[in-house]
């Protein structure tokens, strides 16, 4: 009995020190540091980019959890990039042991929710990742909305498989599956006197590769037109200079010229080409200044 008894006076002082220990640690977590890590991480994957957050804290399990994180351009003024409301980081503790790097990722950004997997291997610019996220409002996404002429709002969801590989003579690849629902396409200026058009569904897929991504398949449904584009982007530095090379179709429905009945009247003067009831067009110029043309 007083074994027992022994036994369990040491187990309560073990647990003693365990907790004081945790509340240490908590109370006098290197944030700094932690931040200064995760900025030159974001750094490594795009030298243009840096990272902040208004809180990082340990979590448990083990793991980090970080308050009103960004990541933003960094010799540049303006919206952040991208900004996550709470985020939850979670290593791989078995895989450390091997010597190799993975985490974990989840939180919520804009409304919606974001999960995914990071890989670190080889050199420490070898990453690669899968990424989920569900139904983000880009209304909230103030980037997109200060630094394009043409908007597009809705909830997004979708799937990116991004791959930076030192070795590899490709370097950057991946790939992207994206859906929006419920939108609205915005026109700053209005074009042919249309200030904005619903949309039920867009459907994107496309590929990277060094710095193009190619457009797979893009599909278009809504009330007042259906569509279809396919063709390249060529990316630069600054993401409004990338260059466009894209080619696709429209087609009115009733709805739209019932809407818009000059239109109807405008595109029989200019005698563009249709085939069932589908209009040609290319979309040209670049991300910050399109230029699109009906052929």
């Amino acid at each position: 009995m007083a074994s027992e008894a022994k036994n369990k006076k040491w187990l309560g002082y073990t647990l003693y020190v365990v907790l004081v220990a945790v509340i240490l640690f908590y109370f006098l977590f290197p944030a700094q540091a932690v931040e200064e890590f995760l900025d030159n991480s974001v750094s490594r994957i795009n030298p243009e980019f840096g990272f902040k957050a208004e809180k990082i804290r340990p979590w448990i399990p083990a793991g980090l959890r970080i308050t009103s994180g960004e990541i933003y351009l960094s010799n540049k003024p303006g919206p952040a990039v991208f900004k996550t409301d709470s985020f939850f980081i979670g290593p791989h503790i078995l895989k450390y042991i091997k010597g190799e790097y993975s985490v974990d990722l989840a939180g919520k950004a804009y409304r919606g929710d974001i999960k995914g997997t990071l890989h670190f291997t080889g050199a420490d610019k070898d990453i690669t990742g899968e990424i989920t996220f569900r139904d983000f409002v880009l209304a909230d996404y103030n980037f997109l909305n200060e630094k394009f002429k043409t908007g597009v709002i809705g909830n997004l969801s979708g799937e990116i498989v991004y791959n930076n590989e030192s070795a590899n003579a490709a370097g950057r690849s991946g790939r992207f599956d994206l859906r929006l629902s419920d939108g609205e396409l915005l026109f700053q200026p209005p074009v042919f006197n249309i200030t904005s058009l619903d949309l039920q569904s867009i459907k994107l897929e496309a590929k990277l590769r060094r710095r193009e991504i190619t457009i797979i398949k893009a599909e278009l449904e809504g009330p007042e037109v259906n569509g279809s584009m396919t063709g390249s982007i060529q990316l630069q530095n600054d993401i409004r200079l990338s260059q466009l090379n894209l080619r696709g179709t429209l087609e009115p429905l009733a709805e739209f010229y019932k809407n818009y009945p000059e239109v109807r009247e405008l595109l029989k003067a200019m005698k563009k080409r249709v085939k069932r009831g589908q209009y040609f067009f290319t979309l040209t110029g670049t991300i910050g200044d399109p230029k699109f043309k009906l052929l």
